[in-house]
């Protein structure tokens, strides 16, 4: 008999049923079935029959790995290269929202319906932040496949609502000029250094984390050149600062200093005694959220945004106005793929086609609405 009866404390009756036969598989390897639990012996029968049908049809019986999602990723923590910032980034979205949404399920059974049922229930987060807890999951679920815990490749696919419709623009001279105006005449501390880090990404279009990592013996003056070999992060648990490896590959490298930022870098190294570029006055690191936060204080008052990430988009810009080869562009702003530097350029494109095409027809729409009752 392939459907046995199998004591249980657990059962109200005393006892499940239990499905048990012994099979050949396609590549003539034999093996024993066995799955119990079953409270009816009607459902172990309907199970059987369809592993039976499965053997048929396949030539062998998929066996669903019970390790969880929770388990995953405790393994993939260990074993992921991810730096320590994105690793802290996705312990954090994890505790809010995959574990408590996914962590108890078997990493098997996650499907597209599932998923986007769970999804829905999250109300609070941005499209941005959505996208990461998918991604994050995406993550989870390939590492399972390599590690042979599911034995179909899959990625979710799955709605996460409309993409947030304010984008990113690049940094008007005015508002960077009446911001630096700002800070010399604030009483913030740090107001040199800050400064001079406000220069360097507006003239670079650098990442905040690598200005405020940068060495003195970083600014060749000589050659005009700084290279990018570092970056600044913040250790939340630890609340620390410590130096770690540049975003990408890719982004590890060296540009070219600008002649208007070449005379500020020399003025300010000449005043400078330390190892450290960006220093407090005993010669530390300043953290880089310090100036962000003094940012996003300034635009709350006076409506006027600016934040760092604003120098990169400004750069790319000027790189797209001046008809610069994307390829060249891609060394400059260090992408680590061509797609995203197009991607920039792309969206720049349809800007200023719109404006173009405005200006084509400013005139007849005025004329024209004039004439409508």
């Amino acid at each position: 008999m392939s459907i046995r009866k199998r004591p249980s404390k657990k059962a109200k009756k005393g006892y499940t049923f239990q499905v048990y036969f012994d099979y050949t598989n396609r590549y003539g390897i034999k093996s024993t079935y066995i799955k119990g639990g079953f409270i009816r012996k009607k459902d172990a029968e309907n199970h059987e029959s369809l592993k039976k049908a499965e053997l048929i049809n396949t030539g062998d019986i998929k066996r669903i790995n019970p390790i969880t999602v929770d388990e995953v990723y405790q393994l993939y923590k260990k074993s992921a290269p991810l730096k320590k910032s994105t690793m802290q980034m996705y312990d954090n979205k994890y505790k809010l929202y995959v574990g408590p949404l996914f962590g108890k399920y078997k990493i098997a059974l996650l499907d597209n319906y599932l998923i986007q049922q769970q999804f829905d229930t999250i109300t609070t987060l941005s499209y941005g932040s959505k996208d990461i807890v998918l991604k994050l999951l995406n993550n989870l679920l390939k590492y399972a496949y390599n590690n042979k815990f599911i034995q179909n490749e899959y990625k979710a696919k799955i709605f996460l609502g409309k993409p947030n419709s304010k984008k990113i623009e690049p940094i008007e001279d005015d508002v960077f000029f009446e911001y630096l105006e700002y800070i010399q005449n604030s009483r913030i501390i740090h107001k040199k250094p800050c400064a001079m880090a406000l220069w360097i990404g507006y003239y670079t279009g650098m990442r905040i984390g690598e200005v405020f990592a940068l060495d003195v013996s970083d600014i060749d003056l000589v050659n005009g050149i700084i290279h990018i070999n570092k970056t600044l992060e913040f250790d939340y648990e630890n609340k620390s600062l410590y130096i770690s490896n540049t975003k990408t590959f890719e982004s590890t490298g060296s540009i070219p200093i600008v002649d208007e930022l070449e005379v500020l870098l020399k003025d300010y190294i000449n005043d400078h005694q330390y190892s450290i570029l960006i220093s407090t006055d005993d010669g530390k690191y300043i953290k880089p959220g310090y100036l962000s936060s003094n940012m996003a204080t300034y635009s709350k008052r006076t409506g006027k945004h600016i934040h760092f990430h604003m120098f990169r988009h400004a750069m790319a810009s000027r790189l797209f106005e001046h008809d610069v080869n994307p390829k060249i562009a891609q060394r400059v702003l260090r992408h680590a793929k061509i797609e995203t530097t197009l991607s920039v350029y792309t969206h720049l494109k349809k800007d200023i086609e719109k404006e173009i095409i405005n200006d084509i027809f400013y005139n007849k729409s005025v004329k024209n609405l004039s004439k409508i009752n």
